[in-house]
């Protein structure tokens, strides 16, 4: 063994130690994942964790004193979970309930932390656990969300990217118990997170439990724990903060105490006027040196409400907390409609139960009115927000709470259903890329049948343009989750990973078991409770996701084949193979899958041929599915005289052509319109178009030899190429070399290509081999005729005489075109519909596992 080799294997394994020593994030995931594997989990525990640790307050603090009170646990264990240990409500609390000795505090993300999550029977949020989570199945995770929503949540938010809601979501998903406040609460939380339909969790309207404190607290108990003076009526103002802790300043700072200044010169000597902040910037009031200036963050906001005289706040959820008192409410919003275009309300400010105020003095005003004539002004409002969304607020939700995830008492309680008796299936799709995987994968969300599917998208987080756009060109039913966060992974698992992803699953150096078993960690931790039917890896070529889905515990799953695999595998682009390390991995995964599936039948039989040893009783499970095609969009895409830019053509100031518009976006910000146009193939040409990615496998270089050859007897021939790829500098180079720069035409990647070939005369595809082809068959619903090279692929799509099958060579696609120019290729009548749903039928059979009607 040569000296490279042996530093190469050095820096493989000792590269995980390293990682482990010096980066405490991966040590403390590794450290959770063992717990998770190697403990058990503790009866009668529960962690109990609010506003990621920040606080003990809020819902969880309110269930925790309901909890400490039952009589079956007594001999339970609550830990509470802190970011400081210095945190004045521990002394509280430890006073308050001072004869117990089962109460114990840790300090987040320690190494107690992360045993405690793996461990604890109860755990309890209000908000979310970080992307590291990952329940166990004899854990009981209760989320009891902190408030009704005035403003918008999740994909809900205007100008939100795509997977910004990810890790609420993913929280949700593992969810054993969803203690709501209100069913506006639950409807909007959990659509707005796009779970509507697949969640597996037990949804309750219970009421706000912290809600429970501002009615139950003893007043004077408050008064006397902040040293408030008893004389006055007390005023809080709470405002939500819009800014980022890095965006903040201290003149924001100065400019809040200005405002209580204001508001508290007009109350005058008989209020007491007292400032609540949010959470998130609290410290930066201490460290400025204005920690009298406000209530003190540890003071639970409820147990301080039961005091409070009026409240002004203005998105905040503490509103709805405040309602039940019966108490007059003011709303301070100076930046309304600022905050409506970028953010978005889900209910009307005019109906708010109280004075909707855009400046100070506007307020100052209302807070004068007396209270019996204030509160009459806006009784109705009033009494419809506390009919909609408190009716739960009576004193109760506590023990509602309690008896449901503790006792199971639930035959008096309000339950909702979020999950439907639909399928639940479960893609991956290749990235989002702009390639035929895409829309096919495009395709069949507008094409499956979601009386019996529900759809999920499983993708990274990570956005592009590129992705984003062609997301958004998803069927708006299907659902989308997210693979995100670092994989909780220990030396161990990291080497039996990294030596999967380098040889594949038949390498003997590692533990396939264990392998396994980490994998479906990873799996869990992504999807939670989701319940699966069919998983089905339709992008083919991601090593990450095909071993993530091959060895997930799932009843049905399929990979699919866009490709002649073994060509791609041998693929060279620039000197380099393009996929062989990835599939080098992923054809030793296949013998996982219960179906792998070609997409056309030539394709299937190549693929049998050349990979049948990966795959034990590979005649029955190498199957193939034809992709859907969306062909009704397709023919409403060809009008280019309609939509954009109202079918008026635009011109270029450097040559004056009229130019079609084929892509139009408007920025509502700035203003701007972007246009983009090609010129019109000339009628009086013969146009042939080609549609495909520029890669060897698609043999642009040939069909430019044999265009050449046809060019020197048909002057008035000119062929047009769409698309983008490696292979761009070299097409560019070769047509030039060719002298055809006058007669070839590259127009780079177009969003809708079907609007140019509906122009153009005839359609040519001269593959060394493909999938599907699937460009042929849009060219056939335009009514083109096409000619296709005699490959694997194509084969299938143009048998029965669909169109013009040619040898691949240079001769051969030169007499494609020739038979053309003789009136020897004609169009074909393709019928779109039949051919969908005989392709849908063999999904639904095949891959889905159900019969057809």
């Amino acid at each position: 063994m040569n000296l490279n080799k042996i530093t190469e294997i050095s820096k493989f394994y000792l590269g995980p130690a390293k990682e482990q020593l010096t980066k405490k994030n991966v040590r403390s995931r590794g450290s959770y994942l063992n717990s998770l594997k190697n403990k058990k989990v503790v009866p009668n525990t529960f962690l109990l964790e609010s506003y990621h640790a920040v606080s003990l307050t809020g819902n969880v603090y309110a269930l925790f004193t309901q909890l400490i009170e039952e009589k079956q646990l007594k001999s339970a264990k609550f830990y509470w979970v802190t970011t400081s240990l210095d945190n004045e409500m521990i002394k509280k609390i430890k006073t308050k309930y001072s004869k117990y000795a089962n109460i114990h505090f840790v300090k987040y993300e320690s190494k107690q932390y992360f045993e405690l999550l793996a461990t604890c029977e109860f755990l309890i949020n209000d908000t979310s656990f970080m992307p590291y989570f990952n329940k166990r199945e004899e854990q009981t995770y209760v989320n009891t969300w902190h408030g009704t929503p005035l403003k918008t949540l999740g994909l809900d938010i205007k100008n939100a990217q795509l997977s910004d809601h990810k890790n609420i979501q993913r929280n949700f998903l593992h969810t054993d118990y969803m203690l709501m406040p209100n069913q506006f609460t639950a409807d909007k939380l959990i659509k707005g997170h796009d779970l509507d339909g697949i969640l597996n969790s037990k949804v309750f309207v219970t009421g706000n439990s912290r809600v429970d404190l501002t009615l139950t607290t003893d007043k004077e108990e408050i008064i006397e724990l902040l040293d408030l003076p008893r004389d006055k009526k007390l005023v809080l103002y709470a405002p939500t903060w819009k800014k980022t802790l890095q965006d903040t300043t201290e003149l924001d700072l100065l400019n809040l105490m200005n405002e209580v200044e204001k508001i508290q010169l007009a109350l005058g000597e008989k209020y007491k006027v007292l400032l609540k902040t949010h959470y998130f910037i609290y410290d930066y009031f201490v460290e400025h040196g204005f920690e009298n200036k406000v209530v003190p963050n540890w003071v639970d906001t409820n147990e301080l409400l039961a005091c409070i005289d009026k409240l002004i706040t203005d998105y905040s959820s503490i509103f709805f907390d405040f309602l039940p008192t019966k108490r007059p409410v003011y709303f301070y919003i100076p930046d309304k409609d600022i905050y409506k275009e970028e953010r978005g309300f889900y209910l009307d400010l005019n109906g708010l139960p109280g004075a909707l105020c855009t400046t100070i003095e506007e307020l100052c005003q209302h807070l004068m009115i007396e209270d019996t004539i204030y509160n009459s002004s806006y009784s109705a409002n009033y009494n419809n927000y506390l009919s909609e969304f408190c009716s739960y607020d009576d004193g109760q939700s506590r023990k509602r709470a309690v008896d449901i995830f503790l006792h199971d008492n639930i035959s008096d309680k309000k339950q909702l259903n979020y999950l439907s008796d639909k399928k639940k299936l479960v893609f991956y799709c290749g990235g989002f890329y702009n390639n035929g995987i895409t829309m096919s994968a495009i395709n069949i969300s507008k094409n499956i049948d979601y009386d019996k599917y529900e759809v999920i998208f499983m993708d990274t987080d990570k956005m592009r343009a590129e992705k984003s756009n062609n997301i958004r060109k998803v069927d708006p039913r299907v659902h989308f989750i997210y693979k995100f966060g670092a994989v909780n992974r220990d030396y161990a698992a990291t080497v039996r990973q990294n030596l999967l992803y380098r040889q594949g699953m038949d390498s003997d150096l590692f533990n396939k078991e264990k392998t396994r078993e980490h994998l479906n960690y990873e799996f869990k931790r992504v999807t939670g409770k989701l319940p699966i039917d069919v998983l089905i890896d339709f992008g083919g070529y991601n090593k990450m996701f095909t071993a993530l889905f091959a060895m997930a515990n799932v009843p049905k799953k399929a990979i699919f084949l866009h490709n002649v695999m073994l060509e791609e595998y041998n693929k060279i682009i620039g000197n380099k193979y393009k996929h062989k390390w990835n599939l080098k991995v992923i054809f030793s995964l296949y013998h996982n899958f219960d179906k792998i599936v070609s997409v056309s039948k030539s394709a299937n039989e190549q693929n049998q041929k050349d990979l049948q040893h990966y795959v034990p009783g590979y005649k029955e499970k190498m199957i193939f599915v034809n992709n859907t095609i969306d062909g009704d969009s397709i023919l409403k895409s060809i009008h280019i005289d309609d939509p954009l830019n109202r079918g008026k053509d635009i011109y270029s100031s450097e040559d004056n052509v009229a130019r079609k518009v084929f892509y139009e976006n408007t920025d509502l910000a700035s203003g701007i319109i972007t246009l983009k146009g090609f010129m019109r193939p000339n009628k009086n040409h013969v146009n042939f178009v080609n549609v495909a990615r520029l890669s060897p496998e698609k043999n642009h270089l040939v069909l430019i030899d044999a265009f050449a050859k046809l060019v020197k007897e048909n002057s008035n021939c000119h062929l047009y190429i769409l698309g983008n790829g490696p292979l761009k500098n070299d097409i560019k180079r070769k047509i030039s070399e060719s002298g055809l720069n006058k007669h070839v035409h590259m127009l780079g990647h177009m969003e809708n290509p079907s609007m140019f070939v509906d122009i153009c005369d005839c359609f040519i595809l001269p593959s060394q081999y493909e999938g599907q082809g699937l460009v042929l068959l849009e060219a056939m619903i335009i009514g083109k005729p096409v000619i296709g090279t005699d490959v694997p692929g194509i084969q299938s799509v143009l048998e029965n005489s669909r169109g013009t099958l040619v040898e691949n060579t240079v001769q051969g696609i030169y007499q494609g075109m020739t038979d053309y120019l003789n009136g020897k290729v004609v169009k074909y009548d393709f019928d779109y519909k039949l051919y969908n749903e005989d392709a849908l039928n063999s999904f639904y059979v095949n891959v889905c596992g159900d019969a057809v009607k």
